[in-house]
């Protein structure tokens, strides 16, 4: 096989992208249950459009963990966009405590070392809560800030959603540097998973300009390690640049 040829394969390798969502489902949560459902439905079929929309440079995952005291559900476990269903009311139930730091680590410490071997890959992960961490029994806050930042490092993005709460404040304990804060209702909570849908949609709209940029150069692409810390700067500009924007 040829050098150029190599190249022309190795430059048509597309971006895995995971869509990783970690939904609090604790008691207070009930009463916005009905926005929770609605805002996640919504942010699926806005990653079901982009994978349609940059089907030649993406392949799309939807990942969906639900966490109470009493259990750490994954509704949806890297499924493909396209055969991602919809979240039922029936499968949220909220309940009990909010172990925030153990639904993080159960659900990025598995996929992180999944996503090691990939070629090019990244991870968008949204976290939404609504009050704060008060029932963890494996993780830290401690560890789970060393996380986020081993993750950052290799190319994983991640916003922080909060109500009842300075979320801005909560992010930053965990390096967490994407954050909003959503109002405790249920518009409130749909904004705000109106608002991050539209980030990752710009993120992709920049990650697919990236590529197709990516597949017409003749030159050997990046590293992937140039790779990943690219995406996380794409990731943060998209953030930045919905944060401008007038709601």
């Amino acid at each position: 096989m040829s050098m150029e040829k190599t190249k022309k394969e190795t430059k048509k390798v597309k971006t895995k992208v995971f869509n990783v969502v970690v939904l609090d489902r604790s008691g207070s949560m009930m009463s916005v249950r009905r926005a929770a459902v609605d805002g996640f439905n919504e942010t699926l079929s806005g990653i079901q459009r982009a994978q349609e929309k940059f089907a030649a440079t993406q392949e799309h995952f939807v990942t969906l963990v639900a966490f109470c005291g009493c259990q750490l559900q994954t509704v949806l476990d890297q499924v493909p966009a396209a055969e991602a269903s919809p979240l039922r009311m029936e499968d949220y139930m909220p309940c009990c405590s909010t172990p925030l730091y153990d639904a993080m680590g159960f659900t990025f410490t598995p996929l992180r070392k999944q996503v090691q071997e990939m070629e090019d890959a990244v991870v968008v992960v949204t976290i939404i809560t609504d009050g704060y961490e008060n029932a963890s029994k494996e993780y830290d806050g401690k560890t789970i800030r060393q996380l986020v930042e081993t993750l950052r490092g290799e190319g994983w993005t991640f916003t922080y959603m909060g109500a009842n709460q300075d979320a801005v404040e909560v992010a930053m304990t965990l390096s967490i540097r994407n954050s909003r804060n959503f109002d405790y209702s249920e518009e409130g909570t749909r904004r705000g998973m109106r608002k991050d849908s539209c980030t990752r949609m710009r993120f992709f709209e920049q990650l697919s300009d990236f590529k197709a940029k990516e597949y017409e150069e003749e030159r050997p692409g990046m590293s992937v390690e140039e790779r990943r810390q690219r995406y996380t700067g794409m990731a943060d500009e998209a953030f930045d640049e919905m944060e401008h924007l007038r709601e």
